[in-house]
């Protein structure tokens, strides 16, 4: 079972502070979660067991030095911890909400990913959200017992409550509907439903668009910390700046609809504009800002996509001849520095899973 990587391309990161964004699901990466039942004969057919992945999650290093390469780019907890916490989310919400599963049945469960980590493309829910949907089809659990909305919760509260991981729910909702989602999360209408209202757009609606991103990225859910602590304490600076990001996914939709590329490469600027005014350049960071310089000599709008260490972007020059030299000339400069680029594919679903 597959779940993929997300941009954010309008309005982020104000899903965590009752904004409004605009997220589209990409194909370019994947995370996936295979599930072994166990056999009728086996001794302890009841047990679950997760399986290393020496790719995706390694336990053994073929050197001390391999080992400190290994955690100097992608820190020490390992993808278990997500997969342990999916289950417990998964089993109690069943429990206490009369959902009836046998647990006579176990399993063995492993995942892989090629989703880059720590670069704000959640990468971390996508490991939960496929595994939520393997257990979901394991103990036949539909969509009518649990809706999409509830889901898209219930995999943030894995992340959140059990794991401390600081997120929004923009990246489970994605991944839960995929396509392009506008969503509203009205501080009442969340409040009330538990998630926030959710409106489905036309893939086709968008612009060509890239995605470039860092090789040595940091933990990506440090960048939330300062300024969500901010807004919990009612800091009014913080909670204009997050009417002013939801302001931008109103705009940009509008934009879209009427097929305004102008307008929506506008808004990119001014979304990650905003976002820099209100983080600083020291928790933005010396590399995001120089993906966005080179985007912006070479003719393109860019954001960023998650909580940084990558940028989304779309040509915005005057003459349509250059385009493709402008973006080629891009790549260069970008792979140049040390960086990766690629165009992005988006990842509809052909019936909602």
């Amino acid at each position: 079972m597959r779940a993929y990587a997300r941009v954010g391309l309008m309005g982020n990161p104000s899903d965590g502070f009752y904004g409004k964004t605009m997220s589209l699901l990409i194909s370019n990466f994947w995370a996936e979660v295979t599930l072994i039942p166990n056999h009728a004969d086996d001794q302890e057919v009841e047990a679950i067991t997760i399986l290393p992945n020496p790719v995706s999650d390694p336990h053994r290093f073929a050197s001390l030095e391999c080992l400190v390469g290994v955690s100097q780019i992608d820190g020490y907890e390992t993808g278990d911890r997500l997969l342990q916490a999916c289950c417990k989310v998964f089993y109690l919400h069943c429990k206490e909400n009369h959902i009836p599963i046998s647990t006579k049945q176990g399993f063995r469960m492993m995942f892989e990913t090629n989703i880059p980590r720590q670069v704000g493309l959640a990468g971390s829910s996508a490991i939960i959200t496929a595994l939520w949907k393997m257990l979901s089809l394991f103990y036949g659990v539909t969509q009518q017992q649990i809706p999409l909305e509830l889901q898209a919760s219930l995999v943030l509260k894995v992340e959140w409550e059990e794991l401390g991981i600081a997120a929004g729910l923009q990246d489970r909702v994605i991944q839960a509907f995929g396509g392009l989602v506008y969503m509203d999360f009205d501080r009442e209408y969340m409040e009330k439903h538990g998630h926030g209202k959710y409106e489905s757009l036309d893939v086709g609606l968008l612009p060509k668009l890239w995605l470039a991103y860092v090789a040595d990225p940091d933990d990506s859910g440090k960048v939330h910390s300062a300024v969500k602590q901010r807004f919990l304490n009612g800091d009014q600076e913080i909670i204009n700046a997050m009417q002013k990001f939801a302001s931008f996914t109103e705009q940009a939709r509008a934009c879209l609809q009427g097929n305004d590329h102008k307008g929506f490469a506008q808004l990119m600027s001014n979304n990650f504009n905003l976002r820099r005014e209100t983080y600083g350049d020291a928790v933005v960071g010396a590399s995001n800002l120089r993906m966005i310089e080179l985007a912006r000599q070479h003719n393109c709008a860019a954001k960023f996509p998650g909580s940084g260490g990558a940028v989304v972007g779309m040509w915005n020059g005057q003459d349509a001849d250059t385009e493709a030299k402008d973006l080629l000339q891009l790549r260069r400069a970008l792979e140049s520095e040390g960086f990766v680029f690629l165009e992005i594919t988006p990842m509809v679903y052909d019936n909602i899973q």
